[in-house]
């Protein structure tokens, strides 16, 4: 990839939910080590936007590429390599409720370091669940946390395999100032220091002064760069 080129690209993307177009004809480039909001008022599109431009959902119509390639076309393997280059933190945590904290941890780094020990993926788990600062036991399952605990745990599985782009929907939503004070710090040091791509929803004002950077906004699927 030349340096000129972006890392993320969406050209003419609609996204179409039971009838509703719920995104229409959204075209934008994000460039490697950049800031990314999008903003706008509850059911404007802005989380489906996120997960279409990770990927996580297809569009109904338009193409989506990284790198120069197309995501939707991509072969498994390369599937694979790009999901672990990303890390994506959802607004409702999506933790498997069946497994206990150790476990949704584990995961993502047997899948993608199959060749990490046991003892290589017990440190970094036990590295991250501390950073994160929880203080139930690692041997619980979701169940047993509180919402913002929840969030705290889905953000430490999007950063568990140190990756190069994180995608945040609604980060600090559901957890007190303390912790958001927590996780805020948390972000600095994990996206500055490494010079990571990020890309976010959030509707709270302080987080959105603090990772400032290109802001789109949408509304009723029509969207527009602040």
């Amino acid at each position: 990839m030349s340096c000129d080129a972006p890392l993320f690209e969406m050209q003419d993307i609609s996204f179409v939910d039971n009838d509703f177009v719920v995104i229409h004809n959204l075209s934008l480039q994000i460039q490697k080590g950049t800031i990314t909001a999008f903003l706008g008022e509850a059911g404007g599109g802005k989380s489906s936007a996120l997960k279409l431009l990770a990927g996580v959902i297809p569009p109904t119509t338009g193409e989506l590429f990284f790198e120069g390639k197309n995501v939707h076309r991509m072969k498994r393997v390369e599937t694979l390599a790009y999901r672990k280059r990303t890390g994506f933190m959802f607004q409702d945590s999506a933790l498997w409720q069946n497994q206990n904290i150790y476990q949704n941890l584990e995961l993502p780094l047997k899948i993608h370091f199959p060749q990490m020990s046991a003892a290589e993926r017990d440190k970094r788990i036990k590295q991250v669940f501390e950073l994160v600062g929880c203080e139930k036991s690692i041997t619980i399952r979701p169940a047993g946390l509180s919402i913002g605990e929840q969030k705290m745990i889905g953000f430490a599985r999007a950063i568990i395999c140190d990756p190069e782009i994180l995608f945040l929907d609604e980060p600090t939503e559901s957890l007190d100032n303390r912790t958001t004070d927590i996780f805020i710090h948390m972000l600095k040091d994990f996206c500055y220091n490494n010079k990571k791509t990020l890309i976010y929803v959030s509707h709270d004002t302080d987080f959105i002064n603090t990772f400032f950077g290109d802001q789109y906004i949408f509304d009723s699927g029509v969207v527009t760069k602040k």
